[in-house]
């Protein structure tokens, strides 16, 4: 038998290791005053965002920026003031198997995030978890097709459909948007403490190497109350975006990914005649990147009827075979019952909410999240102008609408978080948190790099009557026989008959 091998050489991207690690990012700042004016950090909430990971030997290295929020007094303790900074930031963990040339996946979440005083200046600490993933770009050469030159019947093939994804960034754009919006008077706001900010990327448009992003940006504004002790007030507005990319020449029904995230937002506003202006300036970041999936036909085994008996040279490899990433939203509600040391409740001002991800479980088209929350509320105590702040921990579980298998990677963040108080040492929570979702599949496949002949043996001829062991398939029998698997016949009793010629 005169063989005649067909091969193909295939580019695959293999996950190599994924790994996670808590650290801690400090930052400084200066306080505006007097350095002798007492100073209560009343609340530190934090974002990351990341600007860069690339792989190293045995490691990861990522890069990017923790914005800070601080709510806090000084010398006057009744008057809550605002101080916004941030601080860059490098950091290496180890990844087994890493290499320079590898394709990184990375993200970051805060998880806590805390701040103290002294001296004039404020030392702010955020705990990050990071986690990133490494891939390998590998090339295979593989047998597609066997056909015999000389067209005898005695080849036998069976071939085999591979699915496997590539990852790639196509390219990534700014905007800066900017909005007015109109304050009612009916609000009693004042001046602007925070801002924060998550945009969400909507549809895509355009082609022939540019791609439009269209999506919204919704910002949620802190404002000083405008009779002193009042509740501070959370304005919510919504600023759309359109960003184009540069990408290269791609097919036309390639499938994208748009994500989009906020990494600066500033607030101010201004007294009117009909009442406040809020003016609003963000920076959106939009990241375009598909996974490029492609399915080819492989040579999966071979065998011969007749002659010389051949045998086929086989590799497996885990290879990347699916990628998904997902960004939903949930509520949620949850009863903070005060430390036994804590002022009574008088009037809630503002709380906030730093969630934690501890287990991911999916559950059909549903995911199961527990996770610990960092809670800090934010009130004025009974018969006091002077606000104080609790910070605790509390454990949460929730459902957050996302299809997924199991290796998910999810992270939350904060949305909103709303406080009223039930009694004077309990208050009730409403939190909306944001999850996102990543999904990295590997799939083992299992290809033929060569055919080998091996020595004729000696056989019996005639009828032969097998009983296939349990879970044999119809080509294994065949192929232990050595007939082919049309010749095989229903004997009854699981039984097959064959005939050898």
């Amino acid at each position: 038998m005169e063989l005649k091998l067909t091969r193909e050489t295939l580019r695959f991207e293999r996950l190599v290791n994924r790994g996670e690690e808590q650290v801690t990012i400090e930052g400084e700042a200066a306080l505006p005053g007097s350095m002798r004016d007492a100073v209560t950090v009343l609340s530190v909430q934090a974002q990351a965002h990341l600007t860069g990971a690339q792989a190293g030997s045995g490691e990861a290295a990522v890069r990017g920026r923790v914005c800070f929020q601080v709510l806090y007094t000084q010398g006057d303790l009744t008057r809550v003031r605002a101080l916004e900074t941030s601080c860059d930031f490098a950091h290496t963990l180890p990844l087994a198997g890493a290499a320079p040339a590898m394709r990184v996946s990375a993200s970051a979440a805060v998880q806590e995030a805390e701040g103290s005083a002294g001296s004039g200046r404020i030392t702010l600490r955020a705990l990050l978890e990071i986690g990133v993933q490494a891939f390998e770009a590998v090339e295979r050469e593989w047998i597609t097709q066997a056909e015999d030159v000389r067209g005898e019947a005695g080849l036998q093939t069976k071939t085999q459909t591979v699915s496997f994804c590539t990852g790639e960034t196509l390219g990534e754009n700014r905007a800066l948007v900017r909005e007015e919006f109109d304050l009612p008077a009916r609000l009693g706001v004042g001046d602007v403490l925070s801002a924060t900010a998550v945009a969400q990327a909507g549809e895509l448009s355009g082609g022939n190497g540019r791609i439009g992003v269209s999506g919204a940006i919704e910002v949620r504004v802190l404002h000083r109350s405008a009779q002193g002790g009042g509740p501070l007030v959370t304005t919510v507005h919504e600023m759309p975006f359109d960003v184009s990319i540069d990408v290269p020449a791609i097919e036309e029904d390639a499938q994208m990914q748009a994500d989009a995230e906020v990494t600066d937002v500033m607030a101010d506003s201004v007294e009117g005649e009909k009442g406040r202006t809020l003016r609003v300036e963000a920076e959106v970041r939009v990241r375009l990147r598909r996974c490029r999936r492609e399915q080819r036909e492989l040579l999966a085994d071979l065998y011969s009827t007749t002659g010389p008996a051949i045998e086929p040279v086989t590799e497996e490899l885990d290879v990347h075979a699916l990628e998904e990433s997902a960004d939903v939203r949930e509520s949620t509600r949850m009863q903070v019952t005060m430390p036994s040391d804590a002022p009574p409740i008088g009037t809630p001002l503002a709380a906030f909410a730093q969630p934690s991800v501890t287990a991911a479980t999916p559950a059909g088209k549903r995911l199961d999240v527990e996770g610990v929350m960092a809670v800090t509320l934010l009130y004025l105590p009974v018969d006091s102008d002077i606000p104080v702040s609790v910070r605790t921990r509390e454990p949460f579980a929730m459902t957050f609408p996302v299809e997924a298998g199991e290796g998910v990677y999810a992270q939350a963040y904060p949305i909103e978080t709303t406080v009223g108080a039930m009694t004077s040492d309990r208050a009730e929570l409403r939190c909306v948190l944001g999850l996102r979702a990543a999904q990295h599949g590997v799939q083992r496949i299992q290809g033929v790099t060569d055919v080998i002949e091996q020595p004729q043996a000696q056989e019996e001829h005639g009828f032969v009557l097998v009983w296939p062991a349990q879970g044999e398939s119809r080509w294994e029998t065949a192929r232990r026989l050595r007939v082919a698997q049309d010749s095989l016949r229903p004997a009854g009793k699981r039984a097959l008959l064959a005939f050898k010629r």
